[in-house]
């Protein structure tokens, strides 16, 4: 029932392309719609899954990684989720922080390797650790009972009907997904850009790490970029 899932995914380069280009550019237009701002939960979930991925692994605490989905609480917090952590040193905190940077271009990555040596399940299956793992975490168990529900629901109508492909929505699923997390460098990008730039914000990451280290926080305005836009160019060149 579920072979489809270690079936290789036929590669359409232009598809993820034009995909990611649409996104970004209604995404720049229209930030706060309801749509962007589900389809932005997997970027989201990354970046605070990074943070507290990084915060465990070099010692600290996770208490909870929260989506947040409602228009008005963003604009009132200015943040599209948070991991709530616990850490115990200095260099705990500082990878804590770090982490979130690195790891959606990670799982951009990931998701391209995996699919150019024809296996696909480990990127599915990274994808499901890391939402068991945030269904665990969270406070607000409702967005992943939600995801839960859909999922369960395909998953019945494919017990039912066995009879229909699922081939071609693995392939259109896996590459959309893919897309949007090509776009969010992009757009990670931009927005740490008017941070440092425009709007001189002091309490996000890069300045909170310059305030810790006492280094510029130019160094790691720099250090996020480049591991955006170098991630973004890999996973173009892997695409072609």
């Amino acid at each position: 029932m579920f072979d489809f899932l270690l079936s290789p995914v036929t590669l359409y380069p232009w598809f993820i392309i034009g995909i990611a280009i649409l996104y970004t550019l209604i995404n720049i237009r229209y930030q706060q719609h309801f749509l962007l701002r589900w389809i932005h939960i997997i970027p989201t979930l990354l970046h605070e899954f990074g943070h507290a991925l990084f915060c465990q692994l070099t010692g600290g605490k996770v208490d909870d990684i929260v989506i947040v989905t409602s228009r008005y609480e963003r604009k009132a917090t200015g943040r599209a989720g948070y991991a709530v952590t616990r850490t115990r040193h200095a260099f705990n905190q500082f990878m804590t922080i770090i982490g979130g940077y690195l790891f959606p271009p990670l799982m951009l990555l990931t998701g391209i390797l995996s699919l150019q040596y024809q296996q696909p399940i480990i990127f599915w299956l990274t994808l499901i650790a890391i939402f068991s793992y945030y269904f665990v975490k969270t406070s607000r168990k409702w967005l992943p009972l939600i995801v839960m529900i859909v999922v369960g629901t395909f998953t019945y109508f494919m017990i039912v009907h066995p009879q229909y492909q699922y081939i071609l929505l693995n392939d259109i699923t896996y590459q959309l997904i893919l897309a949007v997390l090509l776009a969010d460098t992009v757009l990670t990008s931009i927005t740490i850009s008017a941070l440092y730039f425009r709007e001189r914000n002091q309490t996000w990451d890069g300045a909170v790490l310059g305030r810790m280290t006492g280094c510029p926080v130019f160094l790691y305005y720099f250090l996020f970029l480049s591991v955006h836009l170098i991630a973004l160019y890999t996973a173009i060149a892997l695409i072609f």
